[in-house]
């Protein structure tokens, strides 16, 4: 475009000098083709979510020219807002800038249109830590955890868990977590207690949307004190352990980078370019509904749904297709002369109704939701049945994640029962680095009682593989 000249729109939301405003420029790639100097007229504007100006200036070069990699705009073009969360331009947590460029005066020999996205990456990473003798715990003394993302970048967590010893604030509990790496930063982190009943309680949130600076430590206070906590401790201290769940977002830099469509030789009545770039402004800046996305509505309004799952209490309705390419159980079951394809039915009654509903969500989407230690167990048997072996590595890394003293056991039947070396192996290096702890205690000498040969197995490998392991 523009004699075969390529450009660039520089957008610093942080700004490139004061972090108080967000900075626009434009800037003439440096290895672009055309002439060496070129004299161009633009627009800079900031749109809210209708596509209406908040603000714009229009900047004539006259004089100067865009040579090569030269590049013009304002370095304080937009005031930041305070909150940009209930800003009308941050819609979605979305930014919308636009610039329009032309030379010159006169009749317009060619015109063209481009829509462009930048969209940053985000990943979510949920663990659980458990503290144990929680009513001893004294002040100060941080009990530590780390996790690593499952995701190609492999992110590092690590953080700690403390009661703050302050004059005024001398039973308030802490969360502190850091992220190990340069070119990811934290932006959220989302606290939950879980109680006796295994259900989640909000206990704590931090946000730093807001923030000028970017994060790589965070510290959330948990707004129920130690002794609330004492004070309840039948509802939220079993066995005096405290459980917390942490989720937490990252962004690790620009996920997606595209030109998305561009329109030549227009040559429109100025009302039908205005209707145009409306049109196309309202479908560009809502975010486009992903393959997940689609398959989910799929399933969650039963569309052309051609096959049952029952339950005692609950029918679901799903696709053939979905099932069959995601499980060769299903597929053997719908294939072949079975009574599940003759009857259109599949009847499931070891699975909770919860269960089975997290289970075909993720067969259409490939996505597990709201994933805690009872529903992982249930997924992972669910998975291990029906031979969705994704679905199995997801609920391990979850159970490993989480894998305390306090569940070892249930895990360590679990990992005999489905012949899973993998995990069983995880337990069993967890259990031997903490003999000590675990094998001097009367919940080893019971579980040996209850499960004598998975017992005698697991110490036989510690025995064996204790001088490998650096006991």
């Amino acid at each position: 475009m523009m004699q075969q000249t390529s450009w660039n729109l520089l957008l610093y939301p942080r700004g490139s000098e004061d972090p108080d405003f967000i900075s626009l420029f434009l800037k003439r790639c440096e290895n672009c083709n055309g002439p060496e100097k070129i004299a161009l007229n633009f627009e800079l504007s900031i749109l809210d979510a209708n596509g209406r100006d908040v603000e714009s200036d229009t900047i004539e070069v006259e004089d100067l020219v865009f040579q090569k990699s030269a590049s013009y705009g304002h370095s304080d073009f937009f005031e930041r807002p305070k909150n940009i969360l209930e800003d009308r331009v941050f819609t979605l947590d979305i930014l919308r800038v636009r610039c329009t460029m032309w030379i010159g005066e006169g009749e317009v020999d060619k015109e063209a249109l481009s829509y462009a996205k930048t969209r940053i990456a985000l990943e979510k990473i949920s663990f659980i830590n458990t503290i144990e003798s929680f009513a001893t715990l004294k002040p100060n003394r941080k009990i530590s955890f780390e996790v690593t993302s499952v995701s190609k970048d492999a992110l590092k967590l690590s953080g700690n868990v403390y009661v703050r010893s302050e004059p005024v604030l001398e039973d308030e509990m802490m969360v502190e977590i850091s992220l190990d790496s340069q070119n990811a930063h934290l932006i959220t982190c989302q606290i939950y207690i879980l109680n006796s009943a295994g259900k989640e309680v909000e206990c704590g949130k931090i946000d730093t949307r807001n923030d000028l600076c970017r994060k790589s430590t965070l510290v959330a206070p948990i707004n129920i004190g130690k002794r609330n906590l004492l004070d309840e401790k039948h509802e939220y201290l079993p066995n005096d352990k405290l459980t917390l769940r942490c989720e937490c977002t990252l962004s690790n830099g620009i996920e997606l980078q595209r030109i998305e469509e561009t329109y030549y030789d227009l040559h429109l009545t100025p009302l039908l370019k205005e209707r145009i770039r409306d049109t196309h402004f309202a479908l560009c800046t809502s975010e486009p509904k992903s393959v997940s996305d689609d398959l989910r509505c799929l399933y969650k309004d039963q569309i052309l749904s051609d096959i049952r799952l029952e339950t005692v209490s609950k029918t679901f309705h799903a696709h053939k297709s979905v099932l069959c390419a995601r499980s060769p159980v299903f597929a053997s079951m719908l294939t072949t002369n079975m009574k599940e394809k003759l009857m259109n039915c599949i009847q499931v009654e070891d699975l909770e109704d919860s269960t089975i509903d997290q289970f075909l969500l993720f067969l259409y989407t490939d996505i597990l939701e709201d994933l805690q230690w009872e529903s992982a167990i249930q997924l992972y048997y669910a998975a291990d049945y029906y031979q969705v072996q994704r679905l199995k590595d997801m609920c391990t890394s979850f159970m490993i994640t989480g894998l305390n003293k306090s569940n070892m056991g249930d895990l360590l039947i679990l990992a005999d029962k489905h012949q899973d070396s993998d995990l069983k192996t995880a337990v069993e290096k967890f259990i031997c680095k903490r003999d000590k702890e675990i094998f001097f205690t009367n919940e080893w000498e019971s579980f040996m009682e209850r499960n004598p040969v998975l017992a005698m197995k697991t110490m036989h490998y510690y025995l064996k593989n204790s001088k490998n392991l650096g006991i």
